[in-house]
């Protein structure tokens, strides 16, 4: 039941997401934004994450999830007006740091909210449901705002397309008020994570920020690698992600369940390096249809480990204080996002909008094999730790009880 109501949260909070992601790049530019300003444009929004996410992770723990979900949607009302009215590069930093804030309290709350709901067997089919809840409203959504684009119904059509995405946010909002229960107390009993100590929760962190680096490389300058060597013309470039979205609306819950049953673990190692793999054909592959055929490879991928990422968070450092755990995690990934987008537009710009690839995939690789072997290391020593705990009490395994 509370799963029903969250879903449509997330479907009506999530129309312009997938159209800002697309669009924003190309947006900021029709208004004089230089690459770099882009770039930084992404960054501020990793940077005001770092600041908040450990802040708003605490708070939804004191004060509820509930709390932060609404405060999360009426922030990202707000956003939307911003890029309705926006004129030049001042509204759109003044946006980007209101979204930054909006998604921190959104998905922060969202996660530990399904966290709340969840046990190892289901978590991440949550997950997955979730995000095809997501994906459905973003495929909406884009669908609507270049209906009005290619149309030319309006003199200025973005600021109706995001008047419209205001009053699906405030459907989100009504949603949230009406629909959703605070999960806060929800869970009476507390399954402790792999992390035992702080040595491990730094590994954990590190890890986490590394991952984030790496998949920041690519952020803000995908959408112009296309326009410069797929396809110029925005409808075109649209159709590239029609396959993926296509999709995205029934695999990801699917993917979810084949992760809980056969091991969250394999899937985000093997469905991580299978990515790698992928990102270093992009710059070979420069025709339509094969480009098409890599992307929406590599979207399944994505979509393959996903729900099992967002469920492991809580594996690891255990579902005591779910909110704080989750504000750690993301204050973690947007330092890597931060330093990502950054060294991402530097290298594209000055070395060469190939190497950028060749870069996230071969350090995704590296990366991936390197958090294994800890992470193996880690489970060993957690190991290590029961058999010790069940020595010292006597031979009765508190662990189990």
């Amino acid at each position: 039941m509370y799963m029903q109501g969250l879903n449509k949260v997330v479907f009506y909070i999530s129309f312009p997401l997938s159209f800002i992601a697309f669009i924003f790049p190309i947006y900021a530019s029709s208004l004089g934004v230089s690459v770099v300003e882009i770039g930084f444009l992404y960054t501020i929004f990793s940077i005001v994450s770092i600041l908040i996410r450990p802040i708003v992770g605490n708070m939804i723990d004191k004060k509820g999830r509930k709390k932060g979900l609404i405060i999360g949607v009426a922030l990202y009302a707000l956003v939307n007006i911003l890029y309705s009215i926006a004129v030049d590069y001042r509204y759109l930093l003044i946006a980007r740091i209101l979204q930054s804030i909006a998604a921190s309290f959104l998905w922060i709350s969202i996660d530990a909210a399904v966290s709340d709901i969840s046990s190892k067997e289901n978590r991440a089919q949550n997950f997955g449901i979730l995000d095809q809840s997501q994906i459905k409203g973003e495929l909406l959504g884009i669908t609507i705002a270049f209906t009005i684009l290619y149309n030319n119904f309006f003199e200025n059509p973005f600021s109706k397309i995001f008047m419209v995405y205001f009053i699906t946010s405030i459907a989100s909002l009504f949603y949230a008020f009406k629909s959703v229960p605070e999960t806060l107390d929800y869970k009476k009993d507390i399954e402790s994570g792999m992390l035992k100590n702080s040595k491990h929760m730094r590994y954990f962190l590190i890890a986490m920020g590394i991952i984030s680096f790496i998949s920041s490389l690519t952020a803000p300058i995908y959408l112009i690698y296309l326009q410069q060597n797929i396809a110029s013309e925005l409808h075109l470039i649209s159709y590239l992600f029609l396959p993926s979205a296509i999709l995205s609306m029934f695999l990801p819950r699917r993917f979810g369940i084949y992760a809980d049953k056969y091991g969250r673990e394999k899937v985000i190692v093997i469905g991580m390096l299978l990515s790698a793999v992928l990102q270093i054909f992009v710059p070979f592959v420069r025709a339509y249809y094969p480009f098409m055929i890599i992307y929406t490879l590599i979207s399944v991928v994505s979509m393959f480990y996903s729900p099992a990422f967002s469920s492991i968070i809580i594996d690891f450092v255990g579902e005591n204080k779910r909110g704080r755990s989750y504000g750690l995690y993301s204050f973690a990934s947007g330092i890597g996002g931060a330093l990502g987008t950054l060294v991402g537009t530097y290298v594209y710009e000055n070395i060469g909008n190939s190497i950028v690839f060749y870069l996230q995939g071969s350090l995704l690789v590296t990366a991936i094999v390197s958090i294994y072997f800890i992470y193996n290391k880690i489970k060993s020593n957690e190991v290590r730790y029961n058999e010790e705990v069940f020595i010292h009490s006597g031979g009765t395994d508190y662990t189990q009880q």
